[in-house]
């Protein structure tokens, strides 16, 4: 089990740390892994691959507050989600509502100790929520920024993430002023309720509750690295759906063909959790030997 385990977030995240409601998710993570090995699925932690449809392992990660369950293949975790749009759940939980009290209540933050700097920083009509370091370079379209600037001016602030070089940083100050770039442990939950429009990634949670707090949200990302990342297939279609967010999130997150559990929302999350299981393996039931990776010695 990866998820909390010291060891290995020290390895993923050095010296930050969890947020203290997440770890509701540890129960969910051991329950999952329990019933992947019943079936002969590996499970993998915040990894991304390549498998084939007739894949070999579950990925999942949180997303948002919430546990997300997707297999190392993008035709099935993409699938997955439109699926899940269009499946008929009876009983549709009010996710759009929990993530904005989450905002609210200042529980939103995926880290602890995010500080309070507000007086030093005025808000302005336009968030920037960067991608940490390891990220930014490879996913993130400077011409992309560079079109936000001329387009809003000095009326955008630019959110680095807290797992940011210093020297990444002194870049960003360099191409868009000083005083336009945030710290990276401000609390930035508090500039994107002021904001008017916030522009995030295929990799961050942040669409997803800027989605829903009512804001206006666009991509960075750059187009040919999109299908990299853990968020993409629940992303694309939040950026797509924004006009009708929370009907969207409502039925999609609800529905157990997402792989989105939440143990504060689901009735039974471990049912659904088992019906999720079910429904994937049923559906790469359907590609067994069509693709050979290793031919099968006689």
């Amino acid at each position: 089990m990866e998820m909390f385990n010291k060891k290995e977030l020290d390895k993923r995240i050095g010296p930050l740390r969890k947020n203290d409601s997440l770890y509701q998710l540890e129960q969910v993570e051991g329950y999952v892994i329990r019933k992947c090995q019943e079936k002969g699925i590996e499970t993998s932690y915040d990894v991304m691959a390549e498998e084939m449809p007739y894949f070999k392992t579950i990925g999942y990660t949180e997303y948002a507050g919430n546990f997300y369950l997707q297999p190392l293949n993008f035709k099935m975790r993409n699938e997955q989600m439109s699926d899940a749009w269009h499946h008929n759940t009876k009983d549709v939980a009010d996710y759009a509502s929990w993530l904005v009290k989450n905002v609210v209540d200042k529980n939103s933050n995926k880290y602890k100790h995010r500080t309070e700097e507000i007086d030093k920083y005025p808000a302005k009509d336009y968030l920037v929520v960067l991608p940490g370091s390891n990220k930014l370079r490879e996913n993130v379209c400077l011409n992309k920024l560079k079109h936000i600037v001329n387009k809003h001016g000095n009326n955008v602030l630019f959110k680095p993430h807290p797992i940011t070089t210093h020297q990444i940083i002194g870049e960003l100050k360099d191409f868009f002023g000083e005083e336009n770039i945030l710290p990276k442990n401000v609390d930035m939950y508090y500039y994107m309720q002021k904001a008017k429009g916030v522009y995030s990634t295929q990799i961050s949670e942040s669409a997803l509750y800027a989605a829903v707090l009512g804001k206006k949200i666009e991509p960075v990302d750059v187009w040919n690295n999109i299908q990299r990342g853990s968020f993409y297939c629940v992303n694309s279609y939040i950026y797509f759906n924004q006009d009708n967010i929370k009907e969207y999130v409502n039925r999609t997150f609800s529905s157990y063909k997402s792989g989105i559990i939440n143990p504060n929302l689901d009735k039974d999350w471990k049912k659904k959790v088992d019906d999720y299981i079910e429904y994937i393996c049923e559906k790469r039931e359907k590609y067994k030997d069509w693709y050979i990776a290793v031919p099968k010695k006689k």
